[in-house]
């Protein structure tokens, strides 16, 4: 009965390994979609199941959390990190529906830089979570050098957006995915920051 309230610690890293694998791979198909010239919406059908996946594991941490006393750090931790986690994959998948929602059938002018940014912000965020498991101190310095960068990006968007989409309908809609695409990048540098504040912790 003891045995079964204490958790092996590879449970709680195995579940962020996964839920960080599937928002790496909806990074990627958010990169591919903004890069076409022609919008290919079956990225977007793609990202949308790996979305439910990430919803599904942070569901069974908390319910682990319910269910057992010993956990390998904080349990407020735990849940604050998988919650940040699952903010990335609803942004992903947000930005990602817009595409339909919006009927945007055509590139849209810097989403694919800002994309580009957010897939190589999560493949760090990937190393920095084998490195919470391995105990090794990860900084994600590059996390929040590529936030800067994309807060660059979207700033020169944004001007080039203002000064060039003369339709007011079409400068609401790009306007409200680059605007979710520059969140997604500071929810990735709000992971980091989680995972840096576990490693401090726990050191």
């Amino acid at each position: 009965m003891i045995k079964a309230l204490i958790p092996k610690e590879e449970k709680y890293f195995d579940d962020f390994r996964e839920m960080i694998t599937h928002i790496q791979q909806m990074a990627k198909y958010t990169e591919q979609l903004f890069a076409d010239e022609l919008i290919d919406k079956n990225h977007y059908l793609n990202i949308k199941p790996l979305e439910l996946r990430c919803d599904e594991i942070s569901s069974r941490i908390v319910k682990r959390l319910n269910k057992t006393f010993i956990t390998p750090f904080d349990r407020e931790d735990i849940f604050l990190l998988a919650k940040r986690l699952d903010d990335i994959s609803d942004m992903l998948l947000g930005s990602a529906s817009r595409i339909e929602t919006f009927n945007i059938t055509k590139k849209i002018a810097n989403a694919d830089k800002l994309a580009s940014i957010i897939h190589k912000q999560v493949q760090e965020l990937g190393v920095a979570i084998q490195d919470l498991k391995a105990r090794r101190i990860n900084e994600a310095k590059a996390v929040k050098d590529l936030e800067t960068e994309a807060d660059q990006v979207y700033r020169n968007a944004m001007q080039e957006l203002f000064a060039n989409e003369k339709d007011a309908i079409e400068l609401i809609k790009k306007k409200e995915i680059l605007d979710l695409l520059e969140r997604t990048s500071d929810k990735c540098q709000t992971v980091a920051n989680v995972i840096l504040s576990i490693f401090i912790k726990n050191a």
